[in-house]
């Protein structure tokens, strides 16, 4: 029987049926739509889009189909369209009969953000192979198949009437517009290419506040209850700079590197006053950037009456340590969310990650602590559930730690996507790094604020700084790890603790084994890769300290790959890296004596390696190149200071301008086994030609799918490491977790920490050899414990018995 007004949703709630009618939920949509995008200018885009996004749902078809699926008949999920009737309106009452180009580009840019709320679609093929336009597939797509005309005649009864739509329309139209000849001041600079990327940034940020609307109004109606946010006012955000001002008065000044360091927090406070636009925070590791940031942000925040601190940073590893320093200096502690990878990866289909979708949180929190890689996702990825926090990136303040961490290929699709925030979307975005790469030499550069440092760098600084000497060992032949074994003996005789860095899993490995060999009574030996799970580093980490030796009866030598070099607090007396980049030179540096903790000048051995497999670690490769180019250039290279300004803006310079950098930034992938470049594939494309001029041509989906940050996908296997992993793997098998499904994300929550992160080959030889367990949990894997040794972590072909015996 049809009902008096179309559904959009049907739900259980304590065991009463409930409806919610399109008009319901698109009234509402609409509201947390445009309060998304006030921030923007885009308050009316917000409305219209929010009132269309489901004008798809008036239709008998559409409730036939809710009340199918709430009596459990299962109909096939979207088997009936509803996403294609607003993109047809849009195009057919508007675009048809716009007067302007701008204002058909308004119309496909607000056509292609409603369409795309349950999933970014291509524009124009870039492979060819397809022969459509995916755009003009939703705007001439035949009426009686969408039941184009009964929707669209509801939903103008039911909804909102015409003339209402046509003024939000005409006032959404507006909005895009001056946001559109915003952009065209850097027109001449970015030319069509670069126009046409910001257009799909400004649809994809549409796009984001529809999910989010639709997503919120969605999960309340199923909820049966409003979900209260906290809002971040003036007031709010005084509270916590009293509050990390009385904290940090217990701050001791008392040695030279605590005055340096605050003077440089002190520095950032004062620079909050400044108007926003894109900053540098250019300080030496040590310095204490992560609570000088945060003191900056929560200052710059009050001052313009911002909605959230987002705080990036690089790594998992990294981010443990300044969460802690964060939670610390901020008084309402409920009021930070962490979101990171904090689930297990799973192997479920799309189904079932669609059902998850609902419980992900958003970005709507004051202080979002986040790493690097969920940032370029929300800025780059398909996937809805991470465009829907773009929104929130509006009006805020973005701390960016540790920014050299940025893969190359990324280098200018970041800088186009931060110009857009800083330039159209109200946000200051502070780049943190002892080693500031040079993002203005790209073709698509980075616009800096014209007072581009917070802080500036006094001459009593570099005295203060300077606890480590850098010496270059490299050698033409370089070392055999015999050799580097025999220098690391060498060189810990006389020294309290010795950090080694390799660049790859493999070598810290076999270093380890060899350093085992000759250990010494009072030798407390280490090793910290990413073949251990985040339990097992934490341990590790723990048993090293933070000054490993000092005042100790014994000697800490610890063999480690790269995941030390970003933010890890800990401090050695001697560190020998192995060839890499000026970048991960400065970084190692960073964590030989740290606090002038030895009260002297420590050494930083830089060496070579005889015959190392990088494999496809090609930024390394380059980054090695690289500096042996810059070294070549200067006098004296062996007593260069690394560290100095001068030196990095050289290497940087000499690393941008490349043609390994030119073909990196172009971020070639391979579709369909034709390479192609996501740049272009997000800005002017090349596939199919449309019959109509469409100015809109880009190949959103293709390219958020193969955005990925790595190049190589991995696979979580859970290691049952102790009683706590053994505890949480057991509640993912019990009754509750049948039936609750947030009863399984906390376990899988819990388990992340379990977790190491296989390639696709790794996976087959632990398969071949029955180390892994697919069958006690949907969609997870679980690793048996003989392929994990307590030292080293996984082991493919070595495996372990309890009593620590090595068996092949």
């Amino acid at each position: 029987m049809r009902q008096k007004s179309h559904l959009a949703h049907i739900a259980n709630i304590d065991g009463k049926r409930v409806e919610q009618t399109v008009k319901e939920h698109s009234l509402q949509t609409a509201a947390y739509t445009a309060k998304c995008l006030k921030s923007a200018g885009l308050y009316y885009t917000g409305l219209f889009a929010g009132l269309l996004h489901d004008c798809g749902k008036t239709k008998i078809a559409m409730t036939e189909y809710l009340e199918a699926s709430f009596e459990g008949k299962g109909p096939r999920r979207g088997s009936v369209n509803h996403t294609f009737a607003a993109a047809k309106l849009i195009m057919q009452r508007y675009w048809e009969k716009a007067k302007t180009p701008h204002e058909k580009l308004a119309c496909e840019i607000l056509a292609v953000a409603i369409g795309s709320h349950h999933g970014l679609y291509d524009i124009e093929d870039s492979t060819g192979l397809k022969e459509e336009n995916g755009l003009s597939h939703r705007a001439d797509c035949d009426d009686e198949e969408i039941s184009y005309v009964e929707t669209i005649n509801n939903f103008f009864q039911e909804v909102a009437d015409q003339e209402t739509i046509d003024d939000y329309f005409a006032k959404a139209c507006e909005e895009i517009l001056a946001f559109v000849k915003k952009m065209e001041i850097y027109a001449s600079e970015y030319e069509a290419s670069g126009m046409s990327f910001m257009f799909g940034l400004l649809a994809r940020l549409i796009t984001s506040a529809v999910i989010e609307g639709d997503r919120r109004d969605t999960a309340e109606f199923m909820n049966g209850k409003s979900i209260d946010l906290l809002q971040a006012d003036q007031k709010f955000w005084q509270r916590q700079i009293e509050y990390m001002e009385g904290q940090l008065k217990n701050f001791h000044s008392d040695t030279p590197l605590n005055k340096v360091r605050s003077d440089i927090s002190n520095q950032c406070k004062i620079f909050a006053k400044e108007k926003g636009g894109i900053h540098r925070l250019t300080v030496q590791t040590g310095s204490g950037k992560t609570l000088a940031s945060l003191r900056y942000a929560l200052a710059h925040a009050a001052e313009y009456n911002k909605e959230r601190i987002n705080y990036i940073i690089p790594l998992l590893s990294v981010l443990d340590q300044n969460s802690k320093d964060i939670h610390k200096y901020i008084k309402d502690r409920e009021c930070i969310l962490e979101h990171h990878s904090n689930l297990v990866k799973t192997t479920e289909d799309q189904e079932e990650l669609d059902k998850r979708e609902l419980m992900t949180e958003t970005w709507d929190a004051p202080v979002i602590i986040s790493t690097l890689v969920q940032l370029l996702n929300i800025l780059f990825s398909h996937k809805t559930t991470a465009i829907r926090r773009m929104n929130s990136l509006c009006n805020s303040v973005i701390i960016i730690d540790e920014v050299q961490s940025l893969p190359l290929k990324f280098g200018e699709l970041f800088n186009m996507a931060l110009n857009f925030l800083a330039e159209h979307c109200g946000a200051t975005i502070i780049l943190c790094s002892a080693t500031q790469p040079a993002f203005e030499q790209f073709k698509w550069s980075l616009h800096l604020a014209e007072n581009i440092d917070l802080v500036k760098i006094k001459p009593e600084y570099e005295h203060v700084f300077r606890r480590t000497s850098i010496i270059n060992k490299i050698t033409p032949q370089g070392m055999t790890l015999d050799e580097l074994s025999d220098f690391a003996v060498e060189n810990v005789e006389n020294k309290d603790s010795l950090l080694i860095i390799c660049n790859t899993k493999k070598t810290a490995r076999e270093l380890y084994k060899k350093l085992k060999l000759v250990k010494q009574d009072d030798w407390d030996i280490c090793h910290l890769s990413t073949s251990m799970c985040k339990e097992h580093r934490n341990k590790v980490l723990n048993r090293i300290g933070k000054t490993p030796g000092l005042n100790e009866d014994r000697k800490v030598i610890c063999i480690s790959t790269q995941l030390v070099e970003a933010g890890i607090d800990f401090s050695f007396e001697s560190v020998i890296r192995i060839w890499a980049g000026l970048d991960s030179i400065v970084q190692a540096a960073g964590r030989c004596n740290r606090n002038n903790d030895w009260e002297k000048i420590c050494p930083v051995f830089i060496v070579n390696l005889q015959n190392e497999s990088l494999g496809s670690l090609e930024y390394i490769k380059q980054g090695q190149k690289t500096l042996e180019s810059v070294l070549h250039e200067v006098e004296n290279q062996r007593n260069q200071d690394y560290l100095s300004p001068a030196f990095t803006e050289r290497y940087f310079n000499r690393l941008y301008s490349s043609v390994y950098s030119e073909k990196e930034t172009q971020f070639i992938v391979k579709v369909h086994n034709q390479p192609l470049s996501i740049r272009t594939m997000l800005s002017t494309n090349g596939g199919l030609k449309c019959n109509k001029h469409y100015y809109l041509k880009q190949a959103f989906k293709t390219a958020g799918e193969n955005c990925k940050v790595f190049d190589d996908d991995k696979t979580d296997v859970i290691v049952a490491y102790d009683e706590k992993a053994k505890e949480y793997q057991l509640n993912l098998t019990s009754a509750k977790a049948e039936n609750d499904i947030q009863y399984v994300k906390e376990q899988l929550k819990n388990l992340k920490s379990y977790t190491v992160s296989l390639f696709e080959d790794e996976l087959r030889a632990l398969r071949e050899d029955n180390k892994l367990e697919e069958e006690i949990f949907p969609g997870v894997i679980f690793l048996d414990k003989s392929a994990y040794s307590d030292e080293l972590g996984v082991c493919i072909g070595e495996y372990f018995i309890d009593d620590g015996i090595l068996m092949s």
